[in-house]
C-alpha cells in the first residue's frame, strides 16, 4: 500500500532528481577544480621557465661583458653547442638549487639534440623529452605534457611538465623543461572524489528521510479528508470536510468535495421527496379504489350499483396512469432520452390553436382571454411538445383565475428570442414559493391544494423548455395575478417555416 502510495512516489521522484541534479553538480564540480589546478600549475611553470631562461641568459651576458674587458672577441660566445654554455647552465643550477621559488620544480636544461645540459634533481635515467616532443619543440613550439617517471621505490610519479625552445639567430640555443609532481592536485582531487562519493547518497537519503516527514505533513489534511468521505453516508450527507487553513490545492479539493456534497445531498433530498410525494398522490386514488372494491364486496349489489363503482374506480386507474406518464415524460425529457423532432414552428398559428382547444373552459368560468400576437414568428421546436406546454400554462392560468376574470396572451419577439407571455388576474402565488413551484408535486399551500392538479405541470413546463433550450420566468404577488414569460431560441431564416 505505501509503495501505491503519492506519498511515497513524490519523495522516490524527489530523491531521483535530487540523485541527478547532485550528481551533475558534482561531475561539472569535479570537471571545473581540475581545470582550474591544472591551469594554476601550467601557469606557475610558464612563469619558472622564463624566469630560468632570463636568469640564465642574465649569467651569460655577464660571461661575455667579462670576456670582452679581457679582449676576447665576443663573436664566438654563441649558445649553440658551446661547452661554456654548458658550464654556465650546469653553475645556475648548481647555485639556484636551493631557490625557494624553485622548491619542488624540476628543471632540465636540454641541447637541441634533447641531450641534458644540467638538472636540478637526480632523476632517474629517463627522457621526459620525448622524439615526439622533441620534434615538436624544435619546430619552435612550446608545450605542456604528463609523464610517469618511476624512483627506485618503483611507485610512478605522475609529473606535469613544460616544455620551451630558447631561440638564439633563428636557431634552437637550448631547451627549458620544468616539471612539478601532479599529486598535490591528484590527492586534492581524490579528496574531493572520496567526499562526493560518500556526501552525495548521504544527502540523498537525509533529504528522503526529511521528505517523509515533510510530505507526512503536507498530506495530514488529504488523510483527514479521507477519513471524514469514509464517515459519510446516504444517511449523514449533511456531513462536511474541515478546510484547512492554507489557500493551497488541497484545501480547494476540499471546497470541490464540499460542494458536491451540496449537489448530492440537494438531489437525494428531491429524490426523497419525490418519492414521498408519489406515494402521496398514489396513496388517494389507490385508498378510494380499496375502500370502494371493499364496501362493493360487503354484499351483493345492483347491476348500476356496479357501474357505479366500475366509473369511479376508472377515473381513479386514469389518474394513476396521468401521474405516471407525465413522470415518464420529464424523466425521459431531464435524461434526453426522447429524441425531439423538431421543425420549423409558426408560433402565431399554434396559440390559435391552443386558445381554440381551450376557449371552452373559459367559457365555462366566463373568464375574457385576449390574445395579442405578432406575426411570423418562428422556432425550431417539437410541435406536440410546444403544445403541450402552452396548454398547461393556459390552463392554470385558467384554473387559478377567478370567474369572470380575464387572462391575457402576448406574442412578441426579443432579439434572438421568441417571448410568449401568459397573463392573469388569479389568485396569484406568494413571492417565497415561487422559487419552488418548478418542483414536482408542488402545490402552493392553502388556495391551491382545492385544485385538481398533481403538481406536475410546471415541472412538464420546465422540462419541455429546457429540452428546447429556453427558459421561464415568473412574476407574481398574492391576490394580484401571476405572469409567466417563455423565451424560445428563434429558427434560423434558413428553415422552412411549417403552417398549421
Amino acid at each position: 500500500m505505501l509503495l501505491k502510495s503519492i506519498r511515497f512516489k513524490i519523495i522516490i521522484w524527489y530523491m531521483l532528481l535530487l540523485s541527478l541534479t547532485l550528481g551533475l553538480f558534482s561531475v561539472l564540480l569535479y570537471k571545473n577544480l581540475s581545470q582550474k589546478l591544472y591551469e594554476d600549475t601550467d601557469d606557475v611553470l610558464q612563469s619558472r621557465a622564463e624566469g630560468i631562461i632570463n636568469s640564465i641568459d642574465t649569467y651569460w651576458e655577464a660571461e661575455r661583458l667579462d670576456a670582452a674587458k679581457e679582449g676576447i672577441n665576443t663573436d664566438v660566445f654563441s649558445k649553440v653547442n658551446n661547452i661554456n654554455f654548458t658550464k654556465i647552465a650546469q653553475r645556475w643550477v648548481e647555485e639556484r638549487l636551493n631557490d625557494p621559488k624553485l622548491l619542488n620544480i624540476i628543471v632540465r636544461v636540454l641541447d637541441p639534440k634533447g641531450e641534458i645540459i644540467a638538472s636540478s634533481k637526480n632523476l632517474p635515467n629517463v627522457h621526459i623529452l620525448t622524439a615526439k616532443i622533441l620534434k615538436d619543440v624544435i619546430s619552435g613550439n612550446k608545450r605542456f605534457d604528463n609523464a610517469a617517471l618511476e624512483f627506485r621505490s618503483g611507485k610512478p610519479v605522475m609529473l606535469r611538465v613544460f616544455t620551451i625552445p630558447v631561440v638564439e639567430n633563428n636557431k634552437i640555443a637550448y631547451i627549458v623543461q620544468v616539471a612539478s609532481q601532479l599529486s598535490i592536485i591528484e590527492s586534492a582531487l581524490k579528496s574531493l572524489r572520496l567526499i562526493l562519493f560518500f556526501l552525495l547518497p548521504l544527502t540523498v537519503f537525509l533529504t528522503g528521510i526529511v521528505g517523509i516527514f515533510l510530505a507526512k505533513i503536507a498530506l495530514n489534511p488529504v488523510d483527514k479528508i479521507i477519513n471524514t468521505i469514509h464517515q459519510i453516508t446516504a444517511k449523514n450527507l449533511e456531513l462536511r470536510l474541515a478546510l484547512p487553513n492554507s489557500r493551497d490545492e488541497i484545501r480547494r479539493l476540499a471546497e470541490t468535495f464540499n460542494d458536491m456534497l451540496d449537489r448530492l445531498e440537494k438531489v437525494f433530498s428531491l429524490e426523497r421527496r419525490f418519492i414521498e410525494d408519489f406515494a402521496h398522490e398514489l396513496k388517494t386514488p389507490l385508498s378510494v379504489l380499496k375502500g370502494e372494491l371493499e364496501v362493493t364486496l360487503k354484499k351483493i349489489r345492483s347491476q348500476k350499483e356496479y357501474e357505479s363503482v366500475m366509473h369511479s374506480n376508472l377515473e381513479e386507474v386514469d389518474r394513476i396512469i396521468r401521474i405516471v406518464e407525465n413522470l415518464l415524460t420529464m424523466a425521459r425529457l431531464e435524461s434526453n432520452a426522447i429524441v425531439l423532432e423538431k421543425e420549423p414552428v409558426n408560433l402565431d398559428l399554434l396559440l390559435k390553436v391552443i386558445l381554440d382547444d381551450i376557449k371552452v373552459l373559459a367559457q365555462q368560468k366566463n373568464i375574457e382571454i385576449n390574445y395579442l400576437p405578432e406575426k411570423d414568428i418562428v422556432v425550431n421546436a417539437n410541435n406536440n411538445q410546444l403544445k403541450r406546454l402552452f396548454l398547461n400554462l393556459l390552463d392554470n392560468a385558467i384554473k387559478y383565475t377567478p370567474p369572470k376574470g380575464k387572462v391575457t396572451l402576448e406574442l412578441t419577439q426579443e432579439q434572438e428570442y421568441a417571448k410568449v407571455s401568459v397573463s392573469d388576474t388569479g389568485i396569484g402565488i406568494p413571492e417565497e414559493e415561487i422559487a419552488h413551484i418548478f418542483d414536482r408535486f408542488y402545490l402552493v399551500d392553502k388556495s391551491r391544494k382545492s385544485g385538481s392538479g398533481f403538481g406536475l405541470g410546471l415541472s412538464i413546463v420546465k422540462s419541455i423548455l429546457e429540452a428546447h433550450k429556453g427558459r421561464i420566468e415568473v412574476k407574481s404577488r398574492l391576490n394580484q395575478g401571476a405572469t409567466f414569460t417563455i423565451l424560445l431560441p428563434l429558427s434560423p431564416p434558413e428553415l422552412k417555416i411549417k403552417i398549421f
